[in-house]
């Protein structure tokens, strides 16, 4: 895959398969009010920021990608596998990614995909405009309204992972990004519960 291209300040070429990597403060923030029973799983794990996060706070979890992004092989990744395809399957109790966006029909995809596979809860890392579009308000949020909106202040940087990969450093945001909850083992909600998570102070990527 062809490498990101910086164009200028924190500003790239689009990645070719939507690969953007969430900082570890990210997922330190949902634990501060997530609880997850059983393992988790992250089905488009890119580096593993996710699952490693998630490992280093006592939960037990394992992911998947597309394509394999961390060298040598760790013992939490599973699979090369395409999560849309099928080639992940469940089950498994918990699922926490940051899906590839895609002009958010791959975030889409991915969330409708995890909720008919995880027994316990679902948790997706999005930009905050995907809670604007008015098909997914009648669609996917009809269908599936999320227990949970917790919004990521301040804002974090979510660059290219080929740029990272390459050596490049993340800068400060310039999206807003937010976690939506499903919680599987309770009722659909009649209103999502919305709230800030003041991230944690944590060492750069």
């Amino acid at each position: 895959m062809t490498a990101a291209v910086e164009k200028k300040a924190h500003v790239w070429e689009r990645d070719q398969l939507d690969w953007y990597v969430e900082p570890p403060a990210a997922t330190e923030a949902l634990l501060t009010v997530e609880r997850f029973a059983g393992r988790v799983f992250d089905p488009c794990c890119g580096q593993g920021n996710i699952v490693r996060t998630l490992i280093d706070c006592g939960v037990q979890a394992y992911g998947s990608d597309i394509r394999q992004r961390v060298w040598p092989q760790p013992t939490w990744f599973v699979a090369e596998a395409d999560f849309l395809a099928g080639d992940a399957n469940g089950p498994h109790p918990n699922i926490v990614m940051n899906p590839p966006f895609f002009r958010a029909k791959g975030a889409e995809a991915f969330i409708r995909h995890a909720i008919g596979q995880a027994s316990a809860k679902v948790a997706a890392f999005v930009d905050v405009r995907f809670l604007a579009g008015a098909d997914r308000a009648n669609g996917l949020f009809a269908e599936h309204p999320p227990h949970r909106i917790w919004v990521i202040t301040p804002r974090v940087s979510c660059p290219p992972g080929s740029f990272l990969a390459d050596g490049g450093k993340a800068g400060n945001g310039s999206s807003d990004w937010c976690w939506l909850v499903w919680d599987l083992t309770a009722p659909a909600p009649a209103r999502s519960e919305f709230g800030w998570l003041r991230r944690p102070t944590t060492k750069a990527m």
